[in-house]
């Protein structure tokens, strides 16, 4: 089971789901770009274009999308129209923010009512 939720972007006309994985992560971060650091500065206005242009580029790939350089993400940031661009900015910030579904309260909420069913079966039959 996957920390991180599938997300999908659009891409040249197609849609593509991803489901990022650590192996992702590790591999964008080693590319000394943060996270958090894009987060941060799209809150304030100040999108890290190359930044956000790696990540896209590096979940685009993994999806399979051809011509998803970070050249060509590039420059869709910066020639695409508001509601394309603010969907790819939106795409990479929700990416790798782990699933409301894994966390661990929710698992252990999942657990404790499956034991509970389980019990129920135990004494019906």
């Amino acid at each position: 089971m996957s920390v991180f939720r599938e997300i999908t972007i659009a891409w040249n006309g197609k849609d593509y789901a991803v489901t990022p994985t650590m192996r992702l992560l590790r591999r964008i971060e080693n590319e000394q770009v943060s996270l958090t650091d894009i987060a941060v500065r799209a809150s304030q206005g100040k999108p890290p274009i190359s930044h956000i242009s790696l990540v896209l580029s590096v979940l685009l790939k993994s999806a399979g999308a051809p011509h998803a350089s970070e050249e060509e993400v590039y420059q869709e940031l910066i020639e695409g129209n508001e509601k394309t661009v603010l969907a790819l900015v939106s795409a990479t910030l929700e990416a790798f923010a782990p699933s409301d579904e894994n966390s661990p309260g929710k698992r252990a909420a999942r657990a404790k009512q499956a034991k509970g069913k389980s019990k129920s079966k135990e004494t019906a039959e």
